[in-house]
């Protein structure tokens, strides 16, 4: 009798507990959306610490129904970190809802977990999303899929082509990351034409390589000043040949004589060269960001902390192989630029590599020790 009494008591104790914990989760949820800014990162990293069986049905209720746009939102990124099998059912439903943050999330998810079937989905959009943050996030997500698929080529051909400069750049940017070779002639047309866009397609050139690379690289010999960097940036990802342009690009970034506009450009370029997982580009992106000019040193920030989360394992081996002054550095820099840059759905698909990296390492390992620093600086 008393051990059934003691049984009853412990089932009763234990659902007491998840009773509170699920009190605790959906006021922690309800205050992602709080004016104060340690109260809303407190709740965030107390719902990435709860039990995956409780967190997902809850973020993903609260996606679904909650009555703040806001916290929808951010229960919708905070969702993507725990991996779930469930979740691109839910972002496959976003993809039409009006509000345009959970739009962006839904394509930035399917661009990083592509599915075919959405393809005809994603071209039909190209004629009818406009919305500012939202249709670039949709271009990489088709250029992610094109690949094969022609009618997702043709149309992105055609997108380089049309529309507002900041779309289009969003285009170039996209087949260039995605080494396009299907786009490589029309972006090499624009590389070698003056205006607002050759930078980018020339950096794109450099990306995509091939022979229109080559016919490119000797045709641009005399490019506008605030053009160059790129250009040296992209002969350095096409000919695998960096050590001089990236001297060239840091000479150029500490320069006390060069315009405003060519010494941005050298940062930005130092940044394109790093993202393709250059240690020497990182490190010297790293060094402008501590001991360059005012205006340097915060566009190298916000170019370190981009790399980070353009390339999250990367940056995290990267700084497990630093020193430990460098990485402390390092990690500063990193929780600056975050804070500037406001990537919510990079940021937390960084901490999710993190995350995984923390617990892929054997305990007491340095990787293990850079992983639990990185996520107690970060905030996450």
């Amino acid at each position: 009798m008393t051990t059934r009494l003691t049984l009853l008591a412990l089932v009763a104790f234990t659902a007491v507990l998840s009773a509170q914990a699920g009190a605790d989760l959906k006021t922690n949820i309800d205050r992602l959306a709080a004016f104060d800014y340690p109260a809303r990162t407190n709740a965030a990293r107390a719902v990435r610490r709860a039990a995956p069986a409780e967190a997902v049905p809850a973020l993903t209720q609260a996606v679904r129904s909650h009555q703040d746009a806001f916290v929808r939102y951010r229960a919708l990124v905070l969702l993507t970190s725990f991996n779930d099998p469930g979740t691109s059912d839910l972002m496959r439903a976003l993809l039409g809802d009006t509000n345009d943050r959970l739009r962006e999330v839904a394509y930035r998810w399917f661009e990083l977990h592509p599915e075919p079937r959405l393809t005809p989905s994603l071209l039909s959009a190209l004629n009818t999303e406009q919305a500012e943050f939202v249709r670039p996030a949709l271009i990489r997500t088709v250029a992610a899929a094109a690949g094969t698929d022609p009618l997702a080529q043709r149309a992105l051909i055609a997108e380089v082509g049309r529309g507002l400069d900041f779309f289009r750049s969003a285009v170039i940017e996209a087949l260039g990351d995605y080494r396009a070779g299907f786009a490589a002639a029309p972006i090499a047309e624009l590389a070698q034409s003056q205006g607002p866009l050759q930078d980018d397609a020339v950096l794109a050139v450099g990306r995509i390589g091939g022979p229109q690379a080559t016919a490119t690289f000797k045709v641009l010999t005399n490019p506008p000043l605030d053009v160059i960097p790129a250009l040296h940036a992209a002969q350095c990802l096409f000919e695998d040949a960096c050590a001089m342009h990236l001297q060239i690009l840091t000479d150029t970034a500490r320069s006390l004589v060069a315009k405003p506009d060519v010494v941005r450009a050298a940062v930005a370029a130092i940044g394109a060269v790093a993202a393709r997982g250059d240690a020497a580009a990182t490190a010297t992106l790293l060094a402008l960001a501590t001991t360059g000019s005012p205006a340097v040193r915060r566009d190298a920030t916000l170019g370190f902390a981009g790399l980070a989360l353009k390339r999250a394992a990367f940056m995290i081996d990267w700084l497990s192989r630093a020193p430990d002054d460098v990485r402390a550095r390092a990690i500063d820099i990193l929780h600056e630029g975050f804070d500037s840059l406001e990537e919510d759905f990079a940021e937390e698909q960084f901490f999710a590599t993190a995350r995984a990296a923390y617990w892929k390492a054997p305990a007491g390992s340095p990787e293990r020790t850079v992983n639990a620093t990185l996520i107690d600086k970060l905030e996450f």
